[in-house]
């Protein structure tokens, strides 16, 4: 088909458009399937629709949808047409006239219909995407995303992305301009660590573009395209953080909105990287660091394509899975895109939970005394204990495990070990691990038998020797039957 036979087959139709303008039926007479209001409303008046303070969406039954800006006028055709767009099938097509206003004509590109605008001299087709038509005394056509052509008399002409075709004074003509520029990113972190699953994006800052009366920035996830955020900044950066999303590659793309509100093209995509992090049994991680014990090594998810180095070594290399604490000590890891300047670090530390272990009195003595274990556990750094650490003591008697009962109260265990039937000199040790065999603290107690007390001393003491008899008395002889007495 001629290129001219073209244009009069579509220029005939848009007359028709007028025909059903003047003749157009009120909304409670429509057929069914006919555009419907599906959020917001709007007072109706001989099928001329005065949106709310609100505004108002419609859904056509080609599921395009229009969305009113408040106190938007327009009419809705409530059947389509059939219009030679192109060359071939005809396109069903459905049609709307905008008295004043704003309208976002939202569809999905099939290549089976589409979305027409008349707007008094202008008419606009979209046929995909997201295109904005605008009547406050001039008429603007802007395309934000999307394909539309504007026809004003015979002439037809194609707005590209980003550009507007305005109708007025000063363009009578409807010579397609370029809208407002797009920001350009020129700061900001391009890598993350989600040390706990997923991680909240922030900190992006870019340069400011004359006549914005704000931005917009759109996160993407780069694997399927999905938008996950869409957030909205009046400055020139980004004071909040945008959702929390899982380790994967995404992209962050910025533009700019004019005071009326028409919103330039997207800028060139940004790629976001976020690094998963795997930790050991027993590891744990805040916003500052990793927490290791020791010789565990903690896994890294999502590095491939990058550079790693650790802090001191002065050299990139591949990046690798894991990383382990050197010589048990604070060790800095940091990953980047081979060549960039942006660096994300990751600090590892050695766990700093420990148990303090004490066991008392000190000079015990079995059987006399029990001896208490008291276990406390303790963070260096100040921070609180993780709630999923779990205390697991063992107590041995010289080699011999024992069974005591710890009452808990809080991340303090106390215990009581009764004295010994066996024979001492006696040592109770006391080992603390975690659920996961790694090691907290431990302390001993060496325990002396008690003394037995003396039997008491016994003094023998012989009985003085008898004062000899007077001369007279040993002449006189003893009595036949007189008691002979022991000295002893």
């Amino acid at each position: 088909m001629g290129l001219s036979r073209f244009r009069a087959g579509t220029r005939a139709s848009l007359l028709g458009v007028a025909v059903c303008v003047s003749s157009a039926v009120s909304w409670a007479e429509s057929a069914p399937r006919t555009p419907t209001v599906v959020s917001g409303s709007g007072v109706n008046e001989s099928g001329l629709y005065t949106a709310s303070g609100d505004g108002a969406v419609f859904e056509l039954p080609s599921r395009a949808r229009l969305t009113l800006a408040p106190h938007t006028t327009l009419r809705v055709f409530p059947v389509p047409q059939a219009l030679q767009l192109a060359p071939g099938a005809k396109t069903t097509t459905w049609s709307f006239a905008l008295q004043s206003g704003r309208v976002d004509v939202e569809l999905a590109k099939n290549g089976h219909s589409a979305v027409l605008a008349s707007v008094g001299k202008l008419s606009a087709v979209v046929t995909a995407g997201h295109v904005a038509i605008l009547a406050d005394g001039d008429v603007t056509v802007a395309n934000v995303e999307g394909e539309v052509r504007t026809l004003l008399a015979d002439h037809w002409q194609t707005v590209p992305l980003g550009s507007l075709a305005t109708l007025s004074r000063d363009n009578p003509s409807v010579a397609v301009k370029p809208g407002i520029p797009a920001p350009v990113l020129n700061g900001g972190q391009r890598m993350f660590f989600a040390a706990n699953d997923v991680v909240a994006m922030r900190g992006f800052h870019w340069a400011s573009v004359p006549g914005a009366e704000h931005y917009e920035l759109r996160v993407r996830r780069l694997a399927d395209g999905k938008v996950l955020d869409q957030r909205r900044a009046t400055g020139n950066e980004l004071s909040d953080a945008f959702s929390p999303v899982e380790p994967g590659r995404y992209g962050l793309t910025l533009r700019a909105v004019d005071a009326r509100g028409l919103q330039g093209s997207w800028g060139p995509e940004v790629e976001l990287r976020v690094i998963g992090v795997l930790l050991p049994p027993g590891g744990y991680s805040t916003a500052q660091a990793i927490f290791l014990g020791t010789g565990q090594q903690v896994q890294f998810t999502n590095t491939s394509g990058l550079e790693m180095t650790y802090l001191g070594a002065g050299r990139y290399f591949p990046a690798a899975n894991g990383a382990t604490l050197y010589r048990n000590t604070t060790t800095v890891v940091g990953f980047r895109l081979p060549g960039a300047l942006d660096i994300a670090t990751a600090r590892l530390e050695p766990r700093g939970v420990y148990a303090d272990v004490n066991i008392g009195p000190k000079r015990a003595l079995w059987p006399r005394d029990a001896v208490s274990i008291d276990i406390q556990l303790k963070s260096k750094s100040g921070d609180e204990i993780p709630s999923f650490l779990q205390v697991v003591p063992k107590v041995t008697l010289g080699l011999e495990p024992l069974d005591v009962t710890f009452e808990r109260n809080g991340n303090v265990l106390h215990a009581v070990v009764p004295p010994s039937s066996t024979p001492g000199p006696w040592v109770v040790r006391v080992d603390v691990a975690d659920q996961y065999g790694v090691p907290l603290g431990h302390d001993f107690l060496e325990i002396a038998s008690q003394p037995r007390a003396k039997a008491p001393a016994v003094r023998i003491v012989n009985s003085p020797p008898t004062p000899a008899a007077p001369a007279r008395a040993a002449a006189r002889p003893p009595a036949a039957d007189a008691t002979m007495a022991s000295s002893n």
